[in-house]
């Protein structure tokens, strides 16, 4: 099987497009392996026969589970790691994800993520136990890997006004779980301004999630807890 890898790359204040050639007869290789492969060349040549600094990307794990090697594979986020290369033409796209300032190449910095759960403050102040009726959702919420691929894929996230997008929604869950009283008011205000009120409900961000959180059920039980906090049943310990 022969694929052609072709990546967007930024070096220095320079973006261009670049393209490898890639022989396999493995299937069910990863995105992640094959990059790994290209790097592992020395020299490292594009098709044109002309030599390329090592691509730059990001990777931890490489089982789906740490979300550092998000990217946009053939215009659609992914995790690299999980991505498999025999389902794709015999071209293949790779680009780093636009709704962060990139680095160089693949590289995105997304700090922005983390800011955005800092104005939410999402952490917990104090122990407390998840009552059995959150429970669900809390589990639910702690998987989520902060990759960004949700806010890539959301037509409201621009990462410049109030709209802080899903990647805040399954941590506020979570720590809405085991708060009580103004802490609990506090979160339910905060998820109302940056969340509820600029989603455009479309929901693609359910479709890409690469642990396939359903974000859409998330958000409906957060907002059934805004009823119950606007109706004063709270039933608070």
């Amino acid at each position: 099987m022969r694929k052609y890898i072709k990546i967007l790359r930024k070096q220095q204040e320079n973006t261009f497009w670049q393209t490898f050639c890639y022989d396999t007869n493995k299937s069910q290789i990863s995105i992640a392996h094959v990059l790994l492969e290209l790097n592992q060349r020395s020299p490292l040549k594009d098709i044109e026969g002309k030599e390329a600094e090592p691509i730059q990307w990001e990777c931890n794990c490489q089982q789906g589970k740490c979300g550092a090697c998000a990217m946009l594979i053939d215009g659609f986020p992914a995790l690299a790691c999980e991505e498999k290369l025999d389902i794709h033409m015999d071209t293949v796209e790779l680009m780093p994800l636009q709704k962060f300032p990139v680095v160089k190449d693949l590289i995105v910095d997304r700090s922005s993520v983390f800011e955005n759960l800092k104005k939410m403050q999402v952490w917990i102040k104090g122990k407390g136990p998840v009552k059995q009726e959150n429970q669900k959702e809390a589990y639910c919420a702690s998987q989520c890997l902060q990759c960004g691929c949700c806010l890539e894929i959301c037509t409201s996230y621009t990462g410049g006004d109030e709209f802080l997008g899903m990647a805040v929604l399954a941590p506020s869950v979570r720590i809405f779980s085991v708060s009580k009283g103004k802490e609990k008011d506090l979160m339910l205000k905060k998820y109302r301004r940056y969340v509820y009120e600029g989603c455009d409900e479309f929901h693609a961000c359910d479709h890409v999630c690469p642990v396939k959180l359903p974000l859409a059920q998330l958000m409906a039980h957060m907002n059934a807890q805004i009823k119950k906090a606007v109706g004063g049943d709270r039933n608070e310990e």
